[in-house]
């Protein structure tokens, strides 16, 4: 019996992303996968009484993109948590903390979207503990910032945190102190909010993405989209077993959180990426752990939150139930402790383990997680907008060298390297971030590290065939080749040809996941 063409897109640029760099005119899809690629003509002819027939009048078409480290969850919380997207001055983001208290009964808490208020506020910081008790009416109050957050009077005290002489603000520990009393959301608005965030992300011709810290709750919740068939989005998920980062649990309630192993995949929907810890802090707060000192603190190395001892517990005992690892590694001196961590607990059969961020990363250390067989994931946007606050706590010379694409490249391959964006810390927009791993502009239009862009070609191939060897899944996704997952999106610019500001511009007509059509201007014939 012969099988019917479900979907067919004629007259466009195909870039297949095969071995070869074919560009085709048009490109056929039958159940779920790629069927056919080639002149309009040819495929045209494909097409049965039941095909849909888009006219792509030209347009671009790429294999569907790849974000490998993005906390996706976050992008479907519009009505849920505040939002402080677009919003500038101190004012403008406590009339929106008010504006979502007065939609909730008294004692109920009030949640924000994570944010960067010292870098986006004129006024170079967020709102203290008072502040939020006002603008919330005595309302629980917590705001994360990343790796800080901020927090009201209610949120401090139902926490056992004495909220006396305190400004609100938390980092790390204390921030998780805070975190573990915010109650869960119901399952229904669980499934809601992941829905909506699929869906947002998909219409940024996201097709996959490797969920950076996923906890238990969440895990369940996306199992439970992919069987159900309402998931638009491939997920594969790096999980926190406890909800934490850092766990601090006993050696043996870690390894009986591990025992069960991965979860089994769900059709293409669902993977279990790995296991994911953290070793430092970041730059822009000048907490990740280097080999050289902070430049304005004498002696200061940043911070550490695992040692060696405690890292290679951790992973072994993951690594002996079957578990990768991926662990937030920023400054050289994190990655160091990372890799011979992995090093010495190295087990076979599993997909490799990973250095996320890896921001401050050396070539002594590329030369060694080659050996390894160690991946990246690296995220250009945290230069975005963020060179002054990291050149004021490392100085100039460390920060053109952060984020060091080029050489991660070179030293790694493309498929041992993926690119990605942190969201909700960085910006969603995938072509933005192409733009900026292509030139090293920052927001302002300022070069930083000019020596370390990489090709167009090798962005897009980052944002695709990288990501999908990331996760194992070279062999079925990241290219436009026949057989391979009908993953795919169409552009209103080339991404290979457009000129900068195009490309930083580039506009997502469809997008496609399995052959469904998961998002649509309906600009397309």
């Amino acid at each position: 019996m012969t099988s019917v063409t479900d979907l067919i897109l004629l007259g466009g640029r195909v870039r297949t992303l095969d071995t070869h760099g074919t560009v085709a005119e048009a490109v056929a899809v039958t159940g779920g996968r790629v069927s056919a690629t080639g002149p309009a003509t040819e495929i045209a002819r494909l097409a049965g009484p039941s095909t849909r027939v888009v006219h792509l009048a030209g347009r671009t078409v790429i294999p569907g993109l790849v974000d490998s480290h993005c906390h996706f969850e976050n992008a479907g919380m519009d009505g849920h948590t505040v939002s402080f997207a677009g919003v500038r001055t101190l004012d403008a983001a406590l009339d929106r903390i008010s504006a979502l208290a007065a939609t909730r009964e008294p004692g109920a808490w009030v949640q924000g979207q994570p944010w960067n208020p010292a870098l986006q506020l004129v006024e170079g910081r967020g709102p203290d503990r008072s502040e939020l008790d006002r603008a919330a009416g005595g309302r629980p109050v917590y705001l994360p910032e990343g790796h800080a957050a901020t927090a009201s009077t209610a949120a401090l005290e139902r926490s056992g945190i004495d909220p006396g002489g305190h400004d609100g603000r938390l980092v790390e520990g204390a921030m998780h102190t805070v975190a573990r009393v915010v109650p869960d959301w119901t399952r229904e608005e669980r499934a809601a909010q992941l829905t909506a965030a699929m869906r947002a992300l998909n219409r940024r011709g996201i097709t996959s993405v490797v969920a950076g810290a996923l906890r238990p709750e969440d895990v369940s919740a996306v199992l439970e989209l992919a069987v159900d068939g309402r998931s638009t989005l491939r997920v594969a998920a790096m999980i926190t077993p406890t909800g934490e980062l850092n766990p601090s649990v006993p050696l043996a309630d870690w390894e009986t959180a591990l025992a069960s192993g991965p979860p089994a995949p769900v059709g293409r929907h669902y993977l279990t990426r790995g296991i994911k810890l953290q070793v430092d802090g970041g730059m822009t707060l000048g907490t990740a752990a280097t080999r050289e000192p902070y430049l304005t603190r004498p002696g200061y190395h940043g911070e550490l939150f695992a040692d060696r001892g405690r890292l290679a517990e951790l992973v072994g005992a993951a690594h002996r139930a079957g578990w990768p690892v991926g662990t937030h590694v920023v400054g050289d001196a994190a990655i160091d402790v990372a890799l011979d961590v992995y090093e010495a607990t190295r087990h076979r059969g599993l997909l490799p383990d990973v250095l996320i961020h890896a921001s401050l990363i050396q070539r002594d250390q590329i030369a060694r997680a080659r050996a390894l067989g160690v991946q990246v994931a690296a995220q250009t946007p945290f230069l975005w907008r963020n060179r002054a606050a990291i050149a004021g706590h490392l100085g100039d010379a460390r920060t053109e060298a952060a984020v060091p694409l080029r050489d991660l490249v070179d030293g790694l391959g493309l498929d041992g390297v993926a690119a990605g964006t942190d969201y909700p810390i960085n910006a969603l927009d995938p072509f933005q971030n192409i733009y900026a791993m292509t030139t090293r502009r920052d927001a302002a239009g300022d070069v930083v590290g000019g020596a370390q862009a990489v090709t167009r070609a090798e962005a897009l191939r980052l944002y695709t065939t990288s990501g999908a060897a990331h996760t194992g899944e070279q062999e079925v996704k990241g290219r436009l080749t026949v057989g391979a997952l009908a993953d795919l999106a169409v552009l209103g610019a080339d991404p290979l040809t457009a000129p900068d500001d195009e490309l930083r511009a580039t506009e997502v007509l469809m997008t496609v996941v399995g052959g469904q059509i998961v998002y649509d201007t309906g600009l397309l014939g």
